[in-house]
């Protein structure tokens, strides 16, 4: 799938960037509807019905809060799943252990986004250990979600452009999804090193084979970068089918993989 970057949007969004999702916030843009896992449920849904109904919705995007509040959008995800037949985005900001993955992923998490923690304040020591757990949660969500199913957000402006490029190809090459979003901190860059840091990222996605369609809503909204070539009306309801085939291929591998499991610990007595 060949991506390029459009120079207008380019620069709208280097002006205006995308602000990350909060935990505590419900909002949407575009094709995306934006779900803070701390939210209480039962209200949210009410929104959620009111506005879907109203508008298409092709990604949900959930973002868990801190550990201790994990169980909250652990509910939130499995009762979006359960009243809605829509990829569903989870977004955790630390790098969380392979139990709490495997929950997400068996509350109904489709794509999985495990982002860095911010490291400004902590010490060379700390840095290296947090790196480690980054790298085992990325490892432990790429071995249990389908391939290409596992995300990692790169800011730009809290690294420079040299560096996003560079752990863009450390991701890929480990079989996780960069994402790039921009912060008022990359402003100072010029709009050419901007795009370049795009381009290495589609040409990355298109030269590791990375199944990027379920992730298309979200590049639309907070990337420049646009497919190459549009589809056609005639291949546009073929891209649909598609999608909803894979859709519901993920959801057979998940029923597959948790339902025995589960059966397993409640003969047990567990």
């Amino acid at each position: 799938m060949a991506m390029i970057v459009d120079e207008q949007k380019l620069h709208t969004i280097i002006a205006r960037p995308e602000p990350l999702p909060e935990p505590g916030t419900l909002s949407r843009a575009g094709k995306v509807f934006f779900v803070g896992g701390n939210l209480p449920v039962h209200e949210t849904l009410e929104t959620m019905f009111e506005s879907f109904s109203m508008e298409s919705t092709d990604l949900f995007h959930l973002s868990f809060g801190t550990h201790d509040d994990f169980f909250r959008g652990e509910e939130m995800a499995r009762q979006i799943k359960k009243n809605f037949n829509v990829r569903l985005m989870g977004k955790i900001p630390y790098p969380a252990p392979a139990h709490t993955i495997e929950r997400a992923y068996a509350a109904g998490v489709d794509m999985l986004d495990i982002s860095a923690a911010d490291m400004d304040s902590a010490s060379p020591d700390e840095r290296r250990s947090v790196r480690q757990d980054f790298r085992d949660s990325l490892a432990a969500a790429v071995r249990l979600l389908p391939r290409w199913s596992t995300a990692s957000t790169l800011v730009l402006g809290a690294e420079p452009p040299a560096t996003v490029m560079n752990d863009i190809d450390i991701l890929l090459n480990a079989g996780v999804v960069p994402l790039v979003t921009l912060t008022t901190s990359a402003s100072p860059y010029r709009s050419g090193d901007v795009a370049a840091v795009f381009a290495h990222l589609g040409s990355g996605w298109e030269r590791h084979h990375a199944t990027m369609k379920p992730f298309l809503p979200l590049i639309s909204l907070t990337t420049p970068l646009v497919l190459a070539e549009k589809a056609g009306r005639l291949q546009s309801v073929i891209n649909r089918i598609h999608d909803r085939h894979l859709l519901a291929t993920s959801d057979l591998r998940r029923h597959l993989r948790v339902v025995p499991a589960k059966d397993s610990l409640d003969s047990a007595g567990l």
